[in-house]
C-alpha cells in the first residue's frame, strides 16, 4: 500500500517522461529488430548470390574445357591411322573428354547432361568402329616398315659391293676371283633391292586405297553426330546465359558439312588422277 500511495505521490510531467522514455525505447527496440531482421535476409541473399556466382564461375570453366575438347575430337579421330598400333594407345586421345564430360554431368541441367552423356557414348561407339576399319592401315604401315628395312639392308650391300670392286679395279692387281664373286653379290643386292622397292610401292597404294576408305568412313561417322554436337553446344550456351539459335547452327553445320564434302571429292580425284 505505502508503493501505491508514493506512486500516487509522484508529479504527471515526470509520468510523462517515463511513458515518452518507455516509447523511445520500446521503437528504439523495434527498430533494432528490424534492422537486424533485415541484415540476415541481406547476409542470406548475399550468400546465395555468392553461390550463385560460385557454381556459375564453376560451370563456366568446366563448360570451355569441355567445349576445347569437342572440338579436338575429329582431329583425334582422323590422327588415327598415323598411330603406331603398338606403341599407341588408340584410346588415350578420348580420355580428356571423358574427364570432361563426366565435370559436365556433374553439374549442369538435367537435359545438358544427358545429351552430354549421350554424345559420349556416340564418340565411345566411333571410336570402336573407326579401330576396326582403321586396322588394314596399320597392317599395311606394318609390311611397308619390313619392305623397308629390306629395301635399305639390300641397298647397303649394293653400296658396299661396288666399293669393293672399285677398290680392286683400282689396286692394280687384278683378282678375277674375287671380282667375280664381288659381282654376283652385287646383282643379288641389287636384284632384292629392286624387289623389295616394288614390294614397298605396292604397299604404300594399297595403304593409300585403305586410307581412303577410312577417311570416308569417318567422314560418315562424324556426320551422324554432327547434330548432337549442334544440341549440346545450344544446352551449354544456354545454361550460360548466351543467345542461341538452334536452327542457325543446324543450316551452318549441313553447310559446312556439303563444302567439306566437295572439298574431298575435288582431293581425291586430283590425287587420283596424279
Amino acid at each position: 500500500m505505502q508503493l501505491l500511495e508514493l506512486l500516487k505521490d509522484i508529479p504527471n510531467v515526470i509520468w510523462s517522461g517515463v511513458i515518452a522514455s518507455a516509447i523511445t525505447l520500446s521503437g528504439v527496440m523495434l527498430s533494432n529488430r528490424s534492422n537486424t531482421k533485415r541484415l540476415l535476409r541481406q547476409l542470406s541473399h548475399d550468400a546465395r548470390e555468392k553461390e550463385k556466382e560460385r557454381s556459375a564461375e564453376m560451370r563456366r570453366d568446366v563448360y570451355l574445357k569441355a567445349s576445347a575438347e569437342m572440338a579436338r575430337i575429329g582431329a583425334y579421330f582422323a590422327s588415327l591411322p598415323q598411330l603406331h598400333p603398338v606403341k599407341d594407345n588408340l584410346g588415350d586421345g578420348l580420355k580428356d573428354f571423358l574427364s570432361a564430360s563426366a565435370k559436365v554431368q556433374l553439374v549442369s541441367e538435367p537435359e545438358t547432361a544427358r545429351l552430354v552423356g549421350e554424345l559420349t557414348t556416340r564418340y565411345g561407339e566411333i571410336l570402336l568402329t573407326l579401330i576396326a576399319r582403321v586396322q588394314p592401315v596399320h597392317d599395311l604401315k606394318i609390311h611397308i616398315d619390313i619392305a623397308n628395312d629390306f629395301y635399305e639392308r639390300n641397298q647397303a650391300d649394293v653400296t658396299r659391293t661396288l666399293s669393293e670392286i672399285k677398290q680392286i679395279n683400282e689396286s692394280g692387281r687384278p683378282d678375277s676371283v674375287r671380282h667375280a664373286a664381288l659381282q654376283r653379290s652385287f646383282e643379288q643386292a641389287q636384284s632384292l633391292t629392286k624387289e623389295c622397292a616394288e614390294e614397298r610401292e605396292h604397299f604404300y597404294e594399297q595403304q593409300g586405297a585403305a586410307h581412303k576408305t577410312f577417311n570416308m568412313l569417318l567422314m560418315q561417322e562424324m556426320r551422324t553426330v554432327g547434330q548432337l554436337q549442334v544440341h549440346v553446344t545450344a544446352a551449354i550456351r544456354k545454361e550460360l546465359n548466351l543467345e542461341t539459335d538452334v536452327m542457325e547452327y543446324e543450316a551452318r553445320l549441313q553447310d559446312n558439312w556439303e563444302r567439306m564434302d566437295r572439298k574431298i571429292k575435288e582431293v581425291l580425284a586430283q590425287l587420283e588422277e596424279g
